[in-house]
């Protein structure tokens, strides 16, 4: 009997409003260049600051290895954290390494950060299989061997026991004011501690069946769960916020940056930065400088979302879900007028992309949309030289067209001539495999990471540069 894998991976979603179509612009013709292949879950590519040209792919399944400027995988994993991560799912999984980021002084000081899912702790207020340790690290590179990492050196800066496998948010990079900014999920709590759902039988004509006695369904999951979905807009809690700190001083632990919202104030806790996020996985600063993040929204009902963070402030969940109301309550039938302010009386700031996901035909569903995918998972604002016809746009993936089919697409959005107001989508390419993210390499150019399932299992996954269509 086979598990009934993919629907599980929508607890990362997706849907909008800005795109109500993604085809109406003319962009350069592209294709994808294979760049390494026999991985697992690839999940990030990032380059070392150090003019050496090597680049980094991070695999869920928790190795990152390195890729020589010679095209070379080297056998031998940069990092190996794979004895401390906590054990995925052979199907859907949200946990494992999740990003990394070199510290801008890479080159001087060999210092770098991971977010990984560690094993639970043994003081763990949860028990059930998907308990973990959320965490991020400091690590340093070996002195024998820069193309390895020293495990001993690591520092953990941030830990939180976690519930369940989903929201985890990961996002991790520095800004061009030398901080870490580290994005967490609002924790998965409202979707209970759920086992491995593997149904009897499936009707795959019918658009509901991804609801069927599945308890992590979001549309589906019991009251005394939604209280969880308070947590992002809660400011006494990290979960669910895009943090700032200073990892350079405050050893061993990091400071406060001066200029973070609730720092010395009783309203919030000091290391946020913004909040109103669900889950975070991905978000990217623009290389031209100028602070402005790019936060992937992933949806938990309908619309998929990206966020243009260049303020501190309150960006929407759980009271709005990108530009929409949401009210878990009624997820089918959400209500048309909601708060456009927080509890500190600030204003909720929309997303600059939207779009609605494969949720919309639904059989309880009152929204009335065409779907343009199931799953955003984030991009960058292109910089290279390669493809000027992208330059200044923001290059984006999304998981599959459609929740049964390898059908991976990559969008492309143009900022309006008001820089906050909703940016045009349309797509750039359709592929026949699912995108589990994006990579950027030390010039600017950007890579997909890929594999033929959307899940952990096997050797399917491939990195691919995207260049022009010769």
């Amino acid at each position: 009997m086979k598990r009934y894998l993919v629907p599980l991976f929508l607890g990362l979603s997706v849907c909008g409003q800005t795109a109500a179509s993604a085809t109406s612009e003319e962009l350069p013709a592209v294709a994808l260049e294979l760049v390494a292949e026999g991985l697992n879950a690839p999940l990030f590519l990032v380059a070392p600051p150090d003019g050496s040209g090597r680049r980094l792919i991070g695999d869920q399944i928790g190795v990152a290895l390195m890729l020589m400027p010679d095209g070379r995988v080297l056998d031998t994993p940069f990092l190996d954290l794979r004895d401390v991560l906590t054990p995925l799912l052979k199907a859907f999984d949200e946990r494992g390494l999740l990003a990394l980021a070199f510290h801008p002084k890479f080159a001087q000081n060999g210092l770098f950060y991971v977010n990984y899912s560690a094993k639970r702790r043994e003081n763990s207020p949860f028990t059930g299989k998907t308990a973990y340790t959320w965490r991020t690290s400091e690590f340093k590179i070996s002195a024998s061997n820069r193309n390895q990492a020293n495990r001993s050196s690591e520092r953990i800066l941030l830990e939180f026991d976690w519930v369940n496998r989903k929201h985890n948010g990961g996002g991790l990079a520095f800004g061009p004011d030398g901080y870490l900014y580290v994005g967490v999920g609002d924790g998965g709590g409202a979707h209970g501690v759920p086992d491995v759902y593997i149904p009897p039988k499936v009707d795959t004509t019918d658009p509901n069946r991804h609801s069927k006695n599945i308890s992590e369904d979001p549309f589906m999951i019991p009251k005394k769960f939604h209280k969880y979905d308070l947590f992002a807009q809660d400011t006494k809690r990290l979960q669910g916020k895009i943090l700032r700190i200073d990892v350079d001083h405050g050893h061993p632990g990091y400071a406060i940056p001066p200029t973070n919202i609730f720092r010395g104030k009783s309203e919030g806790r000091d290391e946020i930065y913004a909040w109103g996020f669900r889950n975070p996985f991905r978000l990217s600063f623009d290389r031209a400088g100028h602070g402005d993040i790019f936060v992937s929204g992933v949806a938990e009902s309908f619309w998929e979302t990206v966020y243009l963070v260049d303020r501190q402030g309150n960006y929407g969940w759980s009271i709005r879900e990108g530009t929409h109301c949401y009210v878990r309550a009624r997820a089918y039938d959400p209500p048309k007028d909601c708060a456009r302010h927080g509890a500190l009386r600030e204003p909720i700031r929309d997303p600059i992309i939207e779009y609605p996901n494969w949720s919309v035909l639904r059989k309880g569903s009152k929204v009335k949309a065409t779907p343009l995918g199931t799953a955003n998972i984030g991009g960058f604002v292109y910089r290279g030289k390669a493809l000027p016809g992208l330059y200044g746009k923001f290059v984006f993936g999304d998981f599959s067209a459609k929740v049964m089919l390898p059908t991976g697409q990559l969008f492309v959005a143009t900022p309006t001539t008001v820089w906050r107001a909703p940016w045009s989508l349309a797509k750039l390419k359709q592929l026949d495999v699912r995108i589990h993210s994006l990579g950027e390499d030390a010039d600017g150019e950007l890579y997909v990471l890929t594999t033929a399932q959307g899940i952990p299992v096997g050797q399917s996954g491939k990195l691919w540069k995207i260049v022009p269509k010769k």
